[in-house]
């Protein structure tokens, strides 16, 4: 699976932009700033229907601009299909495929499946706890659609019991029947979607250790270790337990939604202990081992974004890097770099591997819809 063409209109700082692609590596150059890293998220938006560094879509708009669209035409094993992403301000967004509109986006994510890997990952060891749910919940969303449904559906009576607690210190009457439905709902969904990403962890975890140990070339034991309140207790006791916290908190203060992954070194935690080098080696592993995932669930070599690679690895990631590209181990490939030329040197030695250049520069406004 890979994309032949891409075309941004209004799309962050672009305001037209259109490329016909290598369905092998494409390489995106030119200045900081110009816009590089914004056609990635324009990608990732085909495969999640939203930005990977905004929840807003109107922050993806060009200045002045009211609308935008993302346009792309996806080679696959079943043929050619057209895809289109329109954001109106005001309206709701639409995603067209082949000119037939996607009624709920639940039912098309995975469609595209792709994984991005950045210089801010390194900030995954330093963040909350959310963004470490992030990265995993849209991987095993893109191949388990249940998954995404279970997900959903836990998060929806998550809100509504929030909702219940906060009216009950606002003086609407205490409701035990209601608030016991939502409990109800919380276990069973909570209980499906703590399964899913205990097994998904235990399944990359072999890979993940190869990775860390071909990229960092240390002998170190690299580790994730999947921290839930429900390695301790199922979600009904957790909300039994915490019934008075909970009231006093004014929002559900136990559950899946407080999930994180920790992150360690021969059972050190990384974030304390680990060097910038360890911690780099640690999330590319880590990304890596779900790209390997993803692979294999889907049974399709999906997409992988790398962005601003060349100017933020050191020269043995990189190789390694390279090794495997070489080695046709991933789909299709976009980088980004601010130096042509330091990219086909390291593509120089690859006659087998089809590389396409496009230098990104300020493009003229277009009326086209």
């Amino acid at each position: 699976m890979h994309l032949r063409r891409l075309k941004l209109q209004n799309f962050k700082n672009h305001c037209f932009v259109e490329f016909d692609l290598s369905a092998q590596v494409n390489c995106l150059t030119g200045l900081n700033g110009i816009g590089k890293t914004n056609v990635l998220d324009a990608i990732y938006y085909l495969g999640f229907t939203k930005s990977y560094f905004n929840s807003q879509d109107q922050f993806s708009l060009q200045h002045g601009a009211s609308w935008f669209t993302i346009d792309a035409e996806i080679e696959s094993q079943s043929g050619t299909n057209q895809l289109k992403l329109i954001y109106q301000s005001g309206q709701k967004k639409q995603l067209l495929i082949d000119q037939n509109e996607v009624e709920r986006f639940a039912d098309y994510i995975g469609t595209l499946p792709l994984i991005m890997i950045l210089p801010g990952d390194i900030l995954l060891i330093q963040e909350t706890a959310d963004a470490r749910r992030k990265l995993l919940d849209s991987v095993i969303a893109s191949c388990n659609k249940k998954y995404l449904t279970d997900l959903m559906a836990y998060n929806k009576y998550l809100d509504q019991r929030n909702k219940l607690l906060r009216d009950f210190a606002n003086g609407t009457p205490y409701d035990e029947s209601l608030l016991n439905i939502y409990n109800q709902r919380l276990h069973e969904y909570g209980h499906l979607v703590f399964e899913t990403r205990k097994l998904v962890l235990q399944t990359i975890q072999p890979n993940f250790h190869n990775h860390y140990k071909d990229i960092s070339g240390g002998k170190e034991l690299a580790e994730i270790v999947y921290v839930s309140d429900l390695n301790e207790m199922d979600m009904q006791a957790w909300l039994t337990q915490q019934a008075f916290t909970d009231k006093q908190a004014q929002r559900t203060t136990k559950g899946i939604h407080k999930d994180d992954l920790l992150f360690l070194l021969d059972g050190f935690a990384i974030k304390k202990y680990g060097s910038q080098g360890q911690q780099k080696s640690f999330v590319i592993a880590l990304k890596l081992a779900l790209y390997d995932y993803l692979q294999a669930q889907k049974g399709v070599q999906p997409l992988l974004l790398l962005d601003d690679i060349f100017e933020k690895l050191d020269a043995q990631r990189l190789n390694l890097l390279i090794q495997r590209i070489s080695k046709q181990e991933f789909g299709q490939i976009f980088i980004t770099d601010t130096h042509q030329q330091r990219i086909a040197d390291a593509f120089a030695d690859l006659a087998h591997i089809e590389v396409k250049y496009f230098e990104i520069a300020a493009f003229k406004p277009t009326l086209d819809r």
